[in-house]
């Protein structure tokens, strides 16, 4: 008479089977992730090329055969063939995750498209719109600005956006590191920028002025700052040129 298996160990057994599937499942799914992350679908390709074109060199597959031998290793090693067979379900699984995370962005974009167009029909939502895309120093130091009809600045359709760039309203500039807002705005651009909590405006203000006028020095005053360049350091001594021979 056989003798009768202990269920509690039968159980166990089935236990660790499940445990052990869970976790091979579990490693599977974690890899796939990486690889859909990581990988890109040029990479994959290229490798299961190479991987194709070795086969059929060692077989002797024609190329201009047909695909009927496709699953056979030729000349491949085990280890090859499941590393060919592993690229193939990498390719699906880069393809797919590709065309998922276009999917996503179109799907972001028409979000974005429609938010746009809902904010459009408000007052409130055209000013916060405006005040995204428009910065206080662009809106302040705009050629087009008016504080009735046009307070943010903006060009009119078709023309590109353009800034003064001296106090006094004579010269201007596409160059939006070169605005300078006029004289008579600078109150008001204060009190704009203190509003959103910048303390050090009149600082920052006259730093600007201080860049611009720099930039406006020329090549000459980097000349002037170069005028070192032939000088040479040596051991730690600066040497100069020799001076020229006696007659």
């Amino acid at each position: 008479m056989a003798k009768s298996e202990n269920p509690l160990d039968v159980y166990r057994r089935q236990q660790r089977k499940k445990e052990l599937k869970k976790n091979k499942n579990a490693r599977i799914k974690a890899r796939d992730e990486k690889v859909a992350a990581t990988r890109a679908i040029d990479e994959v390709r290229a490798e299961i090329s190479l991987l194709e074109r070795k086969r059929d060199k060692l077989f002797g597959k024609d190329d201009n055969e047909g695909d009927a031998d496709e699953d056979k290793s030729g000349g491949l090693d085990s280890n090859e063939t499941k590393k060919l067979e592993r690229l193939r379900k990498e390719l699906k699984i880069v393809t797919a995750a590709s065309a998922r995370r276009k999917e996503l962005h179109e799907q972001a974009q028409r979000e974005k498209e429609l938010q746009l167009i809902a904010a459009q029909k408000t007052v409130e939502g055209v000013q916060k719109l405006n005040e995204s895309k428009y910065s206080v120093l662009e809106r302040y130091a705009s050629v087009y600005y008016d504080e009735m009809m046009n307070p943010f600045g903006a060009p009119p359709p078709g023309k590109p956006k353009t800034y003064w760039s001296d106090s006094e309203k004579k010269t201007s500039t596409m160059n939006a590191r070169m605005a300078v807002v006029p004289s008579q705005l600078q109150q008001k651009f204060n009190e704009e920028m203190k509003k959103q909590g910048h303390t050090d405006v009149g600082n920052k203000q006259d730093a600007l002025d201080r860049k611009r006028r720099w930039d406006e020095r020329g090549p000459g005053m980097q000349h002037n700052q170069q005028q070192f360049s032939n000088q040479r350091m040596v051991h730690g001594q600066m040497m100069r040129a020799p001076p020229p021979p006696p007659p």
